[in-house]
């Protein structure tokens, strides 16, 4: 016992300490493989899936975008009506000189589009840069690569890249830099554009790569490095036209903020990466819907609009005046398209459309610091571990759901009001994972505590019996039900002779012995050991549903049970006569009837066992083995349920003490599969029971002889000499007219 409470108690610190330490194991194993490309690219990608789906979620109450923005998407019709594109640079020129000529003063048109090659009539390079100096701010694209398609081209391209940086135009790098400027990627070749252009215009980069893990451009660079000058994006670029911020007042803090500061004090602070990207906000492109006009449309009012026999007034609709302008593809032929977290197909301008909505409007994207996220992470496994240990079933298994459920609502709703983001998927994958942990655990606990609690009261109860409690702890309440029941009892014969001149302690060593041989019999045969009363043994076949085979075999086995009894003994007695002590003499009683198996006792103690008229018939058949000097005595009811399985006789009509009718009582002698076993040759059991026929009719001479055929043959056995001389005596004295036969017992 005292080994058996050290592993207890060794078992429960060492529960405790998975509780304790199982959620730092997880943090550590969580950080260590983000720190491996392979680990951090599934864990971006699982809580890439989380953000996109919360996303689509609150796209259906995005608001509007900023009025000040306009995209002009070359949509469809704008093909239709221009051609083919790309269209010459002349008809971007033609555009913007419209523009000009209408006195609409656009705070800044952008071009998600570069015009990087020169044109076959380097005229229209021309045209197209004299046309963008008419209006006071136009950006267009350029492409920040590391390499070209070989090392001659790619040492071109690091020349010209150079003499371009050398000769800007308007367009001047962010000098006020903070931070570890090695972070941000340096690339060796920016593709600016044509020289005209560049000179009369801003130019910023356009690059914008997808995740590797999605495919969606979650992230976009508001700063490029192109050989080792900082330059804007498109989106900043286009930004600092609106707000009229000069490239000297930008202050680039990386890994923290990009502000914006314009010549009248105000300012805009924009998150920022370390390495100079920026978290896009997206909202749903329906949001921009007032904002998007076709290009056709607006180049066509334009047109219009400049007749000198007919001028026609802009519509408001298209009117460009203080707008900060967006120009990109916008139709599905073209190839300017991928996906966003809200649509898995969307044209690559809205890209920096939202960038440039979300400082207008002051809509960023905050996160939730990874260090709250651990803390408050641990703060709620801790207590929900722990609480497992002990809560009932449904709880354990609800409570951590229930905490599962509210966190990823909770990170649905703070995204959804707020735009703070916290981190979902690994923390609940990790609350999931430890918590699954624990019922593992706390399983693996109660199955050991279930394994013990069997190992210890199979020693006091029926292991049947047991595992029926384990598994119906309800059972345990008083109370019981109806059950058809084979009761078996057992006895040692002349337990006062044999307990005689032996040490106590002796005594129970032998018994012991005795019992452990007698129970696997019992049990061997699917049978309920019920108790020890004394010397005797009580079992029963039945009593338990989960273990009844029905009352047939249930019967067949407690007769069977008895038969492996009485073959266990004789090894025993084999056994104890080479160690000198005497041999041991036992009875079997076995009764089948309707008995009520119960939980028998008080609220704070009680047993299970069966009760009724039954068990006792049982006890007394035990008892008449010793008058009918035999060690196996069965009833009718027995004998009926086993059929032929058995080779039986009968013992008599008899009238048990406390009775008032007679029932026969049959000894087993052996399985008919196995009749090698029976002390009586089963020829003279026919002829036994031949003569037990006859004495019960009252042909007692006849009797008288089959019976004496019997004693030839069986000499020495009690009931053949026994009901011989009572065929003997009732030939010369018949008895009485009322005589059925019966044997009355006076004693149990």
């Amino acid at each position: 016992m005292t080994t058996q409470l050290a592993r207890m108690n060794r078992e429960w610190m060492r529960a405790r300490l998975y509780h304790l330490f199982a959620p730092l194991v997880t943090l550590a194993v969580a950080a260590l493989l983000a720190q491996t490309s392979v680990g951090s690219s599934i864990r971006d990608w699982v809580e890439y899936q989380t953000v996109n789906f919360r996303f689509k979620v609150r796209a259906q109450s995005d608001p509007k975008a900023d009025p000040q923005i306009v995209f002009l998407g070359i949509d469809q019709p704008s093909l239709d009506l221009l051609g083919r594109y790309p269209w010459s640079r002349t008809t971007i020129a033609t555009f913007l000189s419209e523009i000009a000529l209408a006195n609409q003063n656009p705070k800044t048109i952008a071009f998600d589009i570069m015009y990087t090659e020169t044109s076959a009539n380097p005229a229209d390079d021309k045209a197209l840069g004299d046309a963008a100096a008419q209006l006071p701010s136009v950006i267009t694209g350029a492409l920040a690569v590391d390499a070209l398609r070989d090392a001659e081209a790619t040492k071109s391209a690091v020349d010209k890249t150079q003499a371009g940086l050398n000769d800007p135009g308007p367009t001047l790098p962010f000098t006020q830099i903070h931070g570890d400027i090695a972070k941000l990627h340096n690339y060796p070749i920016g593709t600016l554009p044509v020289d005209p252009l560049r000179e009369q215009s801003l130019y910023a980069f356009v690059n914008d790569d997808p995740s590797p893990q999605d495919g969606i451009r979650h992230t976009i660079p508001l700063v490029l490095r192109v050989r080792d000058k900082i330059f804007p994006s498109l989106a900043l670029q286009a930004l600092c036209q609106t707000l009229q911020v000069d490239a000297d007042k930008v202050q680039i803090n990386l890994g923290q903020n990009v502000v914006l500061r314009n010549s009248s004090g105000k300012s805009w602070t924009i998150p920022m990466t370390d390495d100079g990207q920026y978290v896009i906000n997206y909202r749903n492109s329906e949001s921009f819907s007032s904002s998007t006009i076709s290009f056709g449309e607006v180049f066509q009012a334009l047109a219009k609009s400049q007749r000198k026999d007919n001028p026609i007034p802009l519509p408001q609709r298209c009117n460009l005046d203080k707008k900060t302008v967006l120009i990109g593809e916008a139709a599905v032929a073209l190839t300017d398209m991928g996906p966003t977290p809200i649509d898995s197909q969307s044209f690559l301008p809205y890209t920096h459309l939202n960038v440039i909505n979300n400082v207008l409007q002051n809509d960023y994207l905050r996160f939730v610091p990874w260090p709250w996220v651990m803390i408050g992470w641990l703060l709620v496994t801790w207590p929900t571990l722990f609480r497992l240990k002990s809560a009932p079933l449904l709880e354990a298994v609800l409570g951590p759901l229930t905490v599962v459920v509210a966190y990823i609502a909770i990170a649905f709703l703070i995204f959804g009001f707020w735009s703070i983001q916290i981190a979902l998927a690994w923390p609940v994958i990790g609350f999931a994972a430890v918590n699954s942990g624990g019922i593992v655990l706390r399983w693996r606990e109660e199955q050991r505590g279930r394994e013990q609690l069997k190992q210890i009261f199979s020693k006091m109860l029926p292991s049947g019996l047991v595992n029926h409690v384990l598994d119906h702890p309800d059972s345990l309440s008083l109370g019981g039900q109806k059950r058809p029941v084979t009761i078996l009892f057992s006895d040692i014969r002349d337990y006062t002779k044999f307990s005689e001149g032996i040490d106590t302690q002796e005594l129970v060593r032998q018994l012991n012995i005795y019992f452990e041989k007698m129970v696997a019999c019992v049990e061997q045969c699917r049978g309920t050991l019920h108790k020890f009363i004394g010397d005797a043994v009580m079992a029963a076949w039945g009593d338990i549903p989960a273990l009844s085979l029905g009352e047939q075999k249930d019967a067949s086995n407690a007769v069977r049970s008895a038969l492996l009894m009485r073959h266990r003994l004789r090894d025993l007695n084999e056994e104890r006569k080479s160690q000198g002590q005497i041999p041991l003499r036992i009875g079997i009683g076995l009764n089948h009837g309707i008995v009520t198996a119960c939980q028998l006792g008080a609220s704070i103690r009680s047993e299970f066992t069966v009760i009724g008229d039954a068990v006792n018939v049982a006890s007394r058949l035990e008892g008449i083995t010793k008058d009918f000097r035999t060690d196996i005595a069965i009833s009718e009811s027995v004998r009926q349920l086993v059929g032929d399985e058995f080779l039986v006789r009968r013992l008599g009509l008899i009238q048990l003490k406390g009775k008032t009718e007679a029932t026969v009582v049959f000894e087993v002698l052996a399985e008919t599969a196995n009749l090698a076993e029976s002390k009586i040759p089963p020829e003279v059991v026919t002829i036994y029971e031949a003569a037990f026929d006859h004495f019960l009719a009252r042909r007692f001479a006849e009797a008288a002889a089959a019976f004496e055929e019997c004693e030839k043959i069986y000499p020495g056995d009690y009931c053949v000499g026994n009901y011989l001389d009572f065929s003997r005596e009732f030939i010369v004295t018949p008895p009485p007219e009322d005589w059925d036969g019966r044997i009355v017992m006076k004693t149990k």
